[in-house]
Order: structure tokens, then sequence, then C-alpha cells
């Protein structure tokens, strides 16, 4: 009697085996194994053995996890034997019909959950004590997924929960596939056929044991610093504010808010690149990330007002502060591919970020590193070395990382003993393995996922929320603008009728040949544009994608990196005028920066005619809501009232920038 097929391991892709060993393993073993070099397979008594042509013989038990079948060869730990016995298998049992694309959840697993070891359900539970936010995938077509606060986890077989993938340092059978498998299924129970769900663990479930919001005043420290800001403007000397910022740090690291106390992190970055004149200073999106600062506690508040009244809020309070979020998790073995790499400079340093993703589990990581600015004449950014490689090859490549640390804010931390190994060139084929949201079918697409997803104060605190890959196509036109120093190109991006993207990049002395590279890829008609990386942002009434990686059929072009040729400028047509509703958005947006930079304290008289103004002309203009707003400014600059100015204040900048945002990615109105 032959022994049943092993489904768990026909399904396994060339991807899955890629996230569960490596990259080096699959190719060799495909090489192998259409030579036609297959092991001698054995299946019996629940065991299957591989013996190889150099004796070697691997053996995998049913019901064991990859990483836990037996082999003697010399390896350590994950081996090709390992992948060619799948690879192998797969070549002998090719399944007669295609393995089905519907929908399934990895909830189904829920008993099985008990034959893990007692110590990993232990963790678990603790884990999902603390009312973790999990967020849920398992559309048809596509591998379940499951986002932890710290750890991300995929589902590579229908059959068999062994075969999941975290990328925390254990790798599978971990405490997070645990919280995962538990989550799918409390959601399958409460949402059958759900495609995308957030999921809260037990604690956050009616009649558990509620962990109340703190009534101590974190949101009062908050106000008191941005009122301390609004009033004195971010270009007075730090020593008047920075008492007040110690403080609500402290405040928020004691209640455990990890979000909260990165925002206070960012915002106090943002006051440091704004005096050091950074070149990566942006002060729109300044102005978005100070007024989330106490937006993010007053809808925690809110939704915590909402739960007490045994009412199910539109998302855990927990997950808007970050709630016993860990600062940093050690992770398993990663295989990254690059996104690209922006350098910079300031009055005092110049620096690099590099951006990767694993594709594994479809995260996304930044490498960040900076020096003295007196260095950068003989050794410019993409010049210096990071983890034993210069930071171009890094940026142009897919690298291995053994044992690093990611912290909340999706940093990658390597100590003196981890090291980066380079594998292979950033190719076309790398991004292929790419998922939504980070890879868009095209601008259409993208703009219906800007639109649609929550808004940043309650989505956790990320770097590279904006950054994704899109397709590219023909170029229609290409401008310099001179007085911005800024080069514009439209490029055909997807499918659809409105589907030009704009790609926006600004001279910065950190990368002077990024101007002239990106002119040269634009133009070359021998080997064609078909992507790109880059930041995505609304700036000057318009929606701009921020090239860091330029890919064309042949090879990537980092922008950032390497000395080009000078290219001629492109003259271009004279922009067209931003619609009436956009140009007032945009002079708010001028006038709130205004307020923010030199503050109200100083100009409170102008400040209330300028409010008085643009009041009468949102009105007219049919923004009823924001005008009513910008009406209450002046009464509140008058008045005593702090808390009251800076809610004010706070509730102007998001409902601009939602209007904003409605008006450039609607497709009514794009």
């Amino acid at each position: 009697m032959s022994a049943p097929v092993r489904n768990e391991l026909l399904e396994l892709t060339p991807q899955a085996l890629t996230a569960l060993s490596n990259a080096g393993f699959v190719k060799r073993s495909q090489k192998e194994i259409a030579a036609g070099k297959l092991p001698l397979f054995s299946d019996a008594g629940g065991v299957l053995t591989a013996q190889f042509s150099d004796g070697t013989l691997t053996r995998l038990n049913e019901g064991q996890a990859l990483k836990e079948a037996s082999c003697t060869c010399n390896a350590s730990g994950m081996c090709r034997h390992r992948v060619m016995l799948v690879l192998g298998y797969q070549h002998s049992h090719a399944p007669a019909a295609a393995l089905p694309d519907t929908r399934w959840q990895p909830g189904d697993w829920l008993a099985e959950l008990t034959s893990l070891p007692a110590a990993t359900r232990q963790r678990a539970q603790l884990l999902a004590d603390k009312g973790l936010i999990i967020e849920l995938h398992c559309a048809p077509g596509q591998v379940p997924a499951a986002r932890l606060p710290m750890s991300d986890v995929r589902f590579f077989s229908r059959s068999s929960m062994r075969f999941a993938r975290c990328d925390c340092i254990e790798g599978t059978l971990c405490e997070h596939i645990i919280l995962a498998v538990q989550a799918f299924a409390a959601a399958e129970a409460r949402h059958p056929g759900f495609d995308h769900l957030t999921w809260q663990t037990a604690a956050g479930q009616p009649g558990a044991t509620a962990i109340q919001m703190p009534e101590e005043d974190g949101l009062a420290q908050l106000n008191d610093l941005s009122y301390a800001l609004w009033s004195g403007g971010i270009s007075q000397p730090a020593v008047t504010f920075t008492p007040l910022l110690i403080r609500a740090r402290r405040q928020a690291k004691q209640a455990d808010w990890r979000w909260v106390t990165l925002a206070l992190q960012q915002v106090s970055e943002g006051i440091d690149d704004f005096h050091q004149r950074a070149s990566h200073y942006r002060a729109g999106a300044f102005l978005s990330q100070f007024a989330a600062l106490t937006a993010r506690l007053r809808a925690a508040r809110e939704m915590a007002g909402i739960a007490a009244d045994d009412w199910t809020p539109a998302q855990p309070w927990r997950s808007l502060v970050g709630l016993g979020v860990q600062d940093q998790v050690r992770l398993d073995h990663l295989r990254l591919v690059s996104l690209g790499m922006q350098c910079w400079q300031n009055a005092l340093h110049y620096g690099v970020r590099i951006w990767f993703t694993d594709p594994d589990t479809g995260s996304v990581l930044h490498l960040s590193r900076q020096w003295p600015l007196a260095e950068q004449e003989n050794a410019p950014g993409w010049q210096r070395r990071i983890a034993g490689f210069q930071a171009d090859m890094l940026a142009g490549g897919q690298i291995i990382s053994q044992a690093a640390q990611r912290d909340a804010r999706g940093e990658l931390h390597l100590s003196a003993r981890d090291r980066l190994n380079a594998v292979a060139p950033l190719t076309p084929s790398a991004w292929a393995m790419t998922d939504s949201p980070l890879s868009q079918p095209g601008v259409v697409a993208l703009r219906e996922h800007l639109l649609h997803r929550p808004p940043a104060f309650t989505r956790p605190l990320s770097d590279s929320d904006n950054l994704f890959i899109l397709p590219l196509g023909e170029c229609l036109s290409l401008r310099w603008d001179a007085g911005r120093q800024t080069l514009e190109a439209e490029v055909i991006s997807g499918p659809g009728e409105d589907n030009v993207l704009c790609l926006s990049l600004s001279v910065t002395p950190a990368a002077p040949g990024a101007i002239d590279c990106f002119i040269n890829v634009l133009q070359q008609p021998d080997d064609p544009i078909c992507q790109v990386s880059g930041l995505v942002s609304l700036a000057g009434g318009k929606l701009i994608l921020e090239p860091l990686v330029v890919m064309t059929a042949k090879r990537a072009w980092v922008l950032h990196a390497g000395e080009h040729p000078p290219q001629a400028l492109p003259s271009g047509a004279v922009e067209s005028p931003l619609p009436l509703s956009l140009q007032l958005l945009q002079r708010c947006q001028q006038m709130l920066v205004d307020w923010l930079h030199n503050g109200l304290h100083h100009q409170e008289q102008r400040a209330c005619r300028e409010a008085e103004a643009l009041a009468a002309e949102l009105q007219r203009c049919g923004f009823e809501r924001l005008a009513r707003l910008a009406g209450q400014i002046p009464a509140c600059l008058r008045g005593a009232d702090a808390d009251e100015l800076v809610k004010t204040l706070t509730a102007f900048v998001l409902l601009r920038d939602r209007l904003e945002q409605e008006s450039l990615l609607t497709p009514a109105a794009s």
C-alpha cells in the first residue's frame, strides 16, 4: 500500500521555500533537479527519506517543520538537502490538476496548537493578555498573513501550520504563529469570509478584564508642549521647550505608549532638522506630524470612552498609543531586497538611509548612518562602508542579514558582530515577489489605497508607510523647475484612464549626481524604464513620488549613488495653475507653517486678520467646516484657553490635509 501524498509539501512554492530556507539553496536545488539529479525517495512509517548520490540521508517525519528534518550532512542548520527533499518530492508527485486558488484561513489549526511546547503557548498567552492588535489578510489567491506589532507571519501551506514563517528569531512554530492562528479563528467566527481585518487579542474582547487608559495627564503635557511650540514657534531656542518635551517623553515611556513616545521623538527630530537646515526637511510633512501628536492621544481617549460604555470602538485605544509594543526585537535570518537610498545633509552631519523589504514577510526596514559633515568631501555618503559593504552596493543589491534587530520604527540595528552578506545585484525579478501594499499595480490603485487607508495618527508610527513600488511606462514630459530646483517627469503608470504619475526629484548637495542620473535614465532609448520605488506625498497641490530607484529592463539605477556625466536640463512647458480650491488649501497650509515656524505670540494681530480673511474665502469656496475652524482661531488667540487653541489648530491642520487628499485622490476630481 502506497504512502499517502504529502499535500503540505506540494503546496510549498519556490517563494515559500526561499522564505523557509534561502534563495541560494532553492536556486541550486532547482538546477540539480532540472539536470535530473534527483534523490531516491522512500516513505514508510510516516517518515519521508531522501537518499542522495553522495550518501547523505535527509528525513522528514509527518507533522515536522522543515527545519526539524534530520540530515546527515555537516550543516548546522538549514541545508540544501532539506530543500531538495521538498522540490524532488514535488517533481515526483506532480498533481494532476492545479492546486486550488480559493480563500483559506489558518484558524482551522486552532486545535493543533496544543501540540506545541507549553513554554511557547505560555509566551503567546502573556502577549495575548496585553490586548495586541493583529492585522489579518486572507484574500483568495494570496498567502494568508498576520501583521503583529513587531513581527510578521505568513502561512505557506494550507495543509500544515508547521510551514508558517515568522520573521522573529525563532522563525517557525513561535508564539507569534500561535497568536496569528488564534486571531484568525476568532475573527472568522465573528466575521465569516473576511479578506482583511484588524483584530484585538482576548484582553480587548467583551467580558475580558479591561486595562483602563490612564487618566494621568499625558494629554495635558502634550497640550502644554504643543501650545509652547505654536506660541513661540519652532524657531525659538530649544531651551524654552526642551523641559516640556522631556516631561512628555517620560510620561509616555512610563505609560508604555510606544507610538506616542516615537511621535515625540519624530517631532524632536523635525525641529532639529529645521534648525540645522536639513536637506530632507519638509515643512508641510512636519506640520502634519506635529498636529498628529495630540490627535493620536485624543483619538485614543475617545475610543477608550466608547469601550467603557460597552460599545465596540472603531479601533482599540491600545493600538493608537502602541501600548506594550516592544522597542526592539531580534530577527531570524533575513533576505533583504533594496528599495533605494536617500542621501541627506544638514549644518553638522551628512548621512544615508537605505530601505529594504523582506519579501518573505512583506515587512519594510531601513538602515541609517550619519557622519560629521567635514568628512563628506573626501567620502560622500554613497561611498561610506556599512557593515562591511559600500553603501551604494547595499542600496543596489539583495543581501542576507544574520540575527539583526529591528526597532518599532522599522530601523535595522546591527551590532559590531552582525554582518551582511551581499548575494546578488538588484534586478527587476527581485521586486516581482513583493506584495501589496508596498507594490501597487499603478497610480490609479495607489490613489485608491491612499484615499482609504486610516489617518496617519491612527496607524502604527512608521518611517516607511509612504514607500511604494510602481510600474512605469512611457515618459510623457520632462520639466526643470529652476525656482524650486526640481526635476519633474510625467510618466504612464499602470492601467486606467487617469494613469499619469508625477515623479519629482529635487537637488540635494548630498547627492549632486542624482538629477543627471535621473535625466539619463528617462531618456535612454535602448533600455526603457519599467518600475520605480519612491516616497509618495501630497506637495504643491499634487500627488508626487520622489524616486529612489528606477528599474529598467537591464538594471537598477540608484539615483543617489555614484557620479554621473552632466546632462542638459530640459525646459518643459509652464506648469498649469492649480484649481482655486487647491490654491486655497495650499494657502491654508502655508499660513499654518508660517505660524508654527515663527510663533503666534509674535504675530497675534496679523494671524487674527489672516484667519478671518481666510475663513471668508473658505466659506465662499464651499469649505464650511474648515471655514468654521478658521473663524474660531482669532477668539482662541485672544482668549486664555491654551487647550482650546491647540485643539482648534490641530483640527484645522488635519481637516485641511483630509480635504486636500480627497481633492487629489478621488477619481472624479483626479
